[in-house]
This record gives structure tokens, sequence and C-alpha cells, in this order.
């Protein structure tokens, strides 16, 4: 009967593991994409024109893209 009280107590800690590890990775990922997105508007400031054309031909290929289906 004692294994079956410690059972629930190791799942608790694993489940706590288990979050903190979640909540470790999101703050990280956060962090990246925060990051990314800064030097992205960066770009956009200093070649706007650069950047128009990248967004055009993006959507020129999504769009044959979609078509196909």
């Amino acid at each position: 009967m004692a294994s079956a009280t410690s059972q629930p107590a190791i799942a608790a800690s694993g489940t706590g593991d288990i979050k903190e590890r979640a909540l470790e990775f999101a703050a990280t990922a956060r962090e990246q994409v925060s990051g990314r997105t800064r030097g992205l508007r960066d770009y956009i400031v200093q070649e706007p024109t650069r950047a128009l054309g990248i967004a055009l031909v993006l959507g020129v290929v999504v769009g044959w893209l979609i078509k196909r289906r």
C-alpha cells in the first residue's frame, strides 16, 4: 500500500518538472521571436523597396501554389 501512496507524489513531481520545462521553452521561444521581429523591422526600414519586392514575390508564389490545388 505504501507504493500506491507514493505513485501520485511521483506523478505530481514529474508533472511539475514538465510544466517548468515547458514554461522555460516558451520563454526562450518568445525571446527569439522578439529578437527576429526587431531584426525584420530594422531590415524593412533600411531596405523598404527590397522588402516590398520580397513580399510581392512571396505573394505570387503563394497564389500560384493555391491556384494549383
